[in-house]
């Protein structure tokens, strides 16, 4: 398996992806742009790890990514290592080679800056078309076109402009500036990288569970939440895993009430620092990042590349999170994830970008938030995703899954192999 056309067939692929080769500027607090210059491209990292392992061992071991050399997996973040290398890349790939050369693992990881799950998608399958030509012909020069779009004002050309009132997003998340939030967008990306890396890696008591839903679960989880559903309401496979999800973990982690407290000085300085976050909420917030590409009428999004995301929001109150699990409990979350779902309108997209714009630190708020509080889950849907089908020209993934993160709160959706079906819950 050659590495070569690897590397080859990526540097093919970034042409038709050029923002990938671009550096990140910071134009002012909180606000970056990317710079691609032809004469000073900012390269993806691109390394090879030799395994000690054959193939068959690590299949053996469900594909345990523990198993793998220090550094081969390197945890993806938020724009993280610049200040050490000099500069963030946006790209960072890794192949680990078997003992046995009959397969490997590939790792990439790509900035969220610059793309989202579904662009990421987008340019894995150009990859790997490129590439499979050229395992076919290594001489191969016509790909084809891309028919990717990469012009990262076409979401501006396409948004409607904010009508009043305002949506309050902000009170809706608990969420107020605080010093630390500022402190994040005074600072620049390289250190801000460094810090948020140095922290990440330090977090030795964060572990990270897979756990398969089968099919059959999902449809059974589903046919309950319908029966005890009252109305007619739409319900989807994942606003039922989100509400499943969000169950599970917050009876895992709340406190009974008795044992939360929050007053006097401590409580000012939590809010000083932190934000008005820090105070103990009578909801569990759970985010789900939605793809807005086909929520805006008439705009034709749909092969844009960058990232068109923003943070679906679903409050459950506690007190209904902590009743024992129940079909009834979970058709409420449930309804409330189908409600959260259809208030994602047009009108609440433009407030949410031009929150966004004016609010310098919101995304550092939304940081400071995750670290400061117990009560929110953060969710990251990839299960609808092609993932599978991704043939370099040696055939398709046994396995894929999101890089070893270190992040607490976070949960991931994958697909499993299409031989064994449902998905895998990354937690």
């Amino acid at each position: 398996m050659s590495t070569d056309l690897l590397n080859k067939s990526l540097y093919r692929a970034i042409e038709d992806f050029p923002i990938f080769a671009g550096r990140l500027h910071q134009v002012q607090p909180g606000k970056l742009e990317v710079v691609v210059d032809s004469s000073n491209l900012n390269l993806p990292k691109f390394i090879e790890i030799q395994s000690n392992l054959d193939f068959a061992e690590f299949e053996t071991a469900n594909f345990n990514p523990a198993l793998l050399p220090n550094g081969s997996v390197r945890p993806t973040g938020f724009l993280t290592g610049g200040f050490q290398e000099g500069n963030i890349k946006l790209v960072n790939i890794c192949i680990v080679q078997f003992k046995d050369s009959r397969g490997i693992v590939l790792s990439v990881t790509i900035a969220h800056a610059v793309v989202d799950g579904y662009g990421f998608n987008m340019f894995m399958h150009r990859w790997a078309e490129i590439n499979k030509k050229l395992v076919a012909d290594s001489m191969a020069t016509d790909f084809g076109a891309s028919n990717s779009v990469h012009n990262r004002s076409l979401v501006q050309e396409v948004m409607p402009t904010p009508q009043e009132p305002r949506l309050d997003v902000l009170q809706k998340l608990y969420i107020s500036s605080g010093y630390l939030s500022r402190f994040f967008t005074w600072i620049s990306p390289g250190i801000r990288g460094t810090i948020l890396e140095t922290i990440q890696q330090a977090s030795t008591d964060v572990s990270i569970s897979c756990f398969h839903v089968s099919r059959e679960t999902i449809d059974q989880l589903y046919q309950s939440v319908k029966r005890m559903s009252a109305t007619d309401q739409r319900i989807s496979d994942n606003d039922v895993l989100m509400a499943a999800i969000t169950i599970v973990y917050a009876q895992s982690v709340l406190k009974p009430r008795s044992e939360r407290t929050n007053s006097g000085l401590l409580s000012w300085l939590k809010s000083a620092i932190f934000g008005s976050s820090s105070k103990n909420p009578k909801t569990f917030l759970t985010m789900e990042a939605a793809d807005i590409r086909h929520r805006i009428p008439n705009a034709n999004l749909e092969n844009y590349s960058g990232n068109s995301i923003i943070n679906m929001m679903m409050l459950n109150p506690i007190e209904l999170l902590q009743e024992p699990a129940s079909p009834k409990v979970l058709a409420q979350a449930a309804l409330d994830v189908r409600k959260s779902t259809n208030e994602i309108t047009s009108e609440y997209i433009a407030q949410l970008i031009h929150l966004a714009d004016v609010e310098n630190d919101i995304v550092f708020r939304m940081l400071v938030y995750n670290a400061s509080v117990a009560e929110m889950l953060m969710v990251s849907n990839f299960s609808r995703f092609t993932l599978y089908t991704t043939d370099f020209g040696w055939g398709n993934p046994q396995f894929v899954a999101p890089a070893n993160t270190k992040f607490s709160k976070f949960a991931t959706f994958f697909p499993a192999h299409p031989s064994k079906g449902g998905i895998f819950v990354h937690l």
